[in-house]
């Protein structure tokens, strides 16, 4: 039996469906470009409801291979087996996705999730990147809005940079529509916090893990102004560390780069803001709390029982509506400073910009790197749990992006 090209697993979720119409407006929108794919999920009528959906866009059915398949409970290499590149939409990473890649590493598909789960790579990266490497199979997680817009930010930043990059700060400016800005307003699907939760629960055993898997400092010592107070002001804001993940995904890349090929690391570290004061004198208390009472099951177990009212209403099974999703954009400034090919100081700033970032550009950019692996596989790793910038440095995946209208990049100065 011939393999599909891709596989879309949890197409019926939140993020999934996203994926599913993103693939299919990318494959429009390259008639030259023959890709056969299929979607996977646990419910027959919700796998309906995706089908219908995508027959009021305009899809035929038949052009869809459908999947009935429950990650918990079915022999998942049936299933990873016929396919090429699996798209796992599924979540919370760390309960349900290792099953999918140890499903992969056996039947040799390649792999992509929308991870932001740091214990979930860390876990992967342990136990699964050498046999990936002898079984020549590739598995990226995160490729999502986490870390897809920095990874690609820095690798475009880096071709433009022509010479020796030794630092680069991020700053991240999610744009709310403004009636988004207050508590009570979702801007966040349920799928997303239950993935959190997850996440503080188990930072400090990904902590403790990352050390004991990369003991090697691989950096030089940082340079003089480059350390930044907690809360520091650039561009006339208040900028505090960006709680994401892409910091750690950028540092897993970067030491699989300098081990294989020896390229110079650089310091690496972005910041955030949040649209009002006043988000953030409630949400960066919240954060912390949050993190040391995750100890606790009983608060765990609020948390995901009671959504609304521990995000004050940002937060819901739902997710955003439409209109809210529309209105929501990013913009991430990438500053590299360095020496250039004149052995002079140098720097530059590139912008990278997109919607939605949870879920459009979190679906685009997980499509995207799926295909990149399929029609690029001469420029990428053969094997390994690789962080995005290492997968996909020698690839155009920047291009693809700009012109599926994920990711816009441009130089500023």
């Amino acid at each position: 039996m011939d393999r599909l090209d891709v596989l879309i697993v949890g197409a019926t979720g939140f993020t999934g469906k996203h994926a599913v119409k993103n693939l299919i407006e990318i494959l429009k929108g390259s008639p030259d470009l023959s890709v056969s794919w299929g979607i996977t999920g646990r419910s027959k009528e919700k796998l309906d409801n995706v089908l219908s959906e995508l027959e009021e866009i305009g899809e035929t059915k038949t052009n869809v291979t459908v999947i009935k398949c429950d990650v918990e409970k079915d022999d998942l290499r049936d299933v990873t087996g016929r396919a090429k590149v699996v798209i796992n939409c599924t979540g919370p990473n760390t309960i349900l996705s290792e099953p999918i890649v140890r499903a992969c590493v056996e039947t040799k598909t390649h792999y992509v999730d929308i991870s932001a789960e740091l214990y979930h790579m860390i876990h992967l990266y342990r136990i699964y990147h050498k046999v990936a490497e002898e079984a020549n199979v590739l598995i990226v997680p995160a490729c999502g809005f986490a870390a897809v817009p920095v990874e690609t930010g820095i690798a475009y930043l880096e071709k433009k940079f022509n010479g020796t990059l030794n630092t680069v700060e991020g700053y991240f400016d999610i744009i709310l529509p403004k009636r988004a800005n207050f508590p009570g307003k979702c801007v966040i699907h349920f799928g997303t916090w239950a993935s959190l939760v997850q996440e503080l629960q188990n930072l400090r055993e990904y902590q403790r893990l990352k050390a004991e898997t990369f003991p090697q400092n691989i950096y030089i010592p940082e340079p003089p102004g480059f350390k930044r107070s907690f809360f520091h002001r650039q561009r006339g804001k208040f900028w505090f560390p960006y709680p994401g993940p892409d910091r750690d995904v950028n540092d897993m890349s970067q030491r699989y780069l300098y081990e294989k090929n020896g390229k110079k690391p650089y310091h690496c570290k972005l910041y955030t803001k949040t649209p009002m004061f006043f988000q953030m004198l409630i949400i960066v208390p919240a954060m912390f709390l949050y993190f040391y009472l995750c100890y606790f099951k009983f608060f765990r177990n609020w948390l995901v029982k009671y959504p609304r009212f521990f995000s004050l209403g940002y937060v819901s099974h739902k997710g955003p509506t439409e209109k809210i999703a529309k209105e929501t954009k990013f913009k991430l400034s990438l500053l590299g400073k360095g020496v250039g090919s004149d052995s002079k100081e140098k720097s530059l700033t590139v912008q990278v910009s997109g919607a939605d970032p949870g879920y459009e550009t979190t679906s685009i950019a997980v499509v995207v790197s799926a295909l990149t692996i399929l029609l690029q596989n001469d420029k990428i790793p053969k094997g390994g749990v690789l962080g995005v910038g290492a997968a996909f440095r020698d690839t155009n995946i920047d291009e693809m992006l700009m012109k599926n209208k994920g990711l816009q990049y441009e130089i500023l100065n």
